[in-house]
């Protein structure tokens, strides 16, 4: 397996193992870039990030778990250091579905894949199980219960809006600089708070790049992901796709946690998928990023659910 990975950049330790490798997979448009932690002799558990972070969102998590776990951790596109969408529209679920599906054919996985996600990815790994539900054996998903849904009400009457902003973020494209304590504040504020400076500086360390003249920083993810307008499905869409779904699911939710959707919406397509496949809840005590602050709370629910290990309580 570890031949079908190309571009590997470097190696880094951790003080305490596990180690990881950065990997680029080849796309047709660029590459998928990613961190491949542990044993690269055997099919790798896929992690996907949430909505504009990238594949540091799951170091604190696994720099705990044991050294002899498989997981590769991915920055789906436009994000981390993969590449860009080439064309010039808004940001889809289709875009991540397309980079996932041609990194795994790619990599020729034998295996049902197994996905741990948090948040907007869990999105991706949901509809990615509908589309191919026998290469789906198990997904693990942190404070998302379904895919995002597209209000078609809203898309008709401000998609002229929505037209101007994404041409103007193409022609005018921020490029501020700043120390990386300022734009992990800033990022931290965006996120509502939901994660501790030190958790926004980790994943703005994979998320702008240094300008050496000033020794600041800039932002280096698509600025296009920004506009969550045309990203997704209309839910009547979602709630037909999970009838599809075979393989089983973990949602692990914090106890302050996030909610995007109304509990309409949302119990519309929970019920289709409880109907459709074995759907697991677990609630722990955290925010929308409990899995940087407190992953000690996670990582046991990780090794129970996608490794197949025995946990203490």
């Amino acid at each position: 397996m570890r031949s079908q990975v190309r571009n590997v950049l470097q190696r880094a330790y951790s003080s305490v193992a596990p180690k990881y490798e950065e990997v680029r997979i080849p796309v047709p448009w660029g590459h998928i870039a990613g961190k491949w932690w542990g044993p690269q002799d055997r099919q790798p558990v896929i992690a996907l990030h949430g909505w504009q972070e990238n594949s540091n969102s799951f170091d604190p998590l696994m720099k705990i778990l044991p050294p002899d776990v498989s997981v590769l951790t991915l920055d789906m596109p436009g994000n981390g250091f993969s590449s860009k969408s080439v064309t010039y529209g808004t940001y889809h679920l289709l875009e991540e579905l397309s980079g996932l599906r041609a990194a795994f054919l790619h990599l020729k996985y034998k295996k049902p894949i197994r996905f741990l996600c948090h948040s907007y990815s869990s999105s991706v790994a949901i509809t990615y199980a509908a589309f191919y539900p026998t290469e789906v054996e198990r997904a693990l998903l942190i404070d998302m219960i379904k895919p995002f849904a597209m209000n078609p009400k809203i898309l008709a009457e401000h998609g002229g809006q929505a037209l101007d902003r994404l041409i103007n973020f193409q022609l005018k494209e921020s490029k501020k600089e700043a120390t990386l304590e300022e734009h992990a504040a800033q990022y931290r504020k965006a996120a509502m708070n939901s994660m501790s400076l030190e958790s926004a500086k980790l994943l703005m360390e994979r998320m702008t790049v240094l300008n050496p003249a000033t020794g600041l920083y800039i932002v280096n993810r698509d600025p296009r992901i920004k506009i969550n307008f045309y990203y997704s499905f209309p839910n009547e869409f979602i709630r037909e796709m999970v009838k599809q779904l075979q393989c089983k699911f973990l949602i692990l939710k914090g106890s302050k946690g996030l909610v995007f959707e109304s509990p309409r919406v949302i119990k519309e397509v929970q019920d289709a998928m409880e109907k459709s496949t074995d759907v697991e809840h677990v609630e722990v005590d955290g925010t929308h990023h409990v899995h940087m602050d407190k992953p000690h709370l996670v990582a046991p629910h990780v090794l129970r659910f996608l490794f197949d290990r025995k946990v203490d309580n």
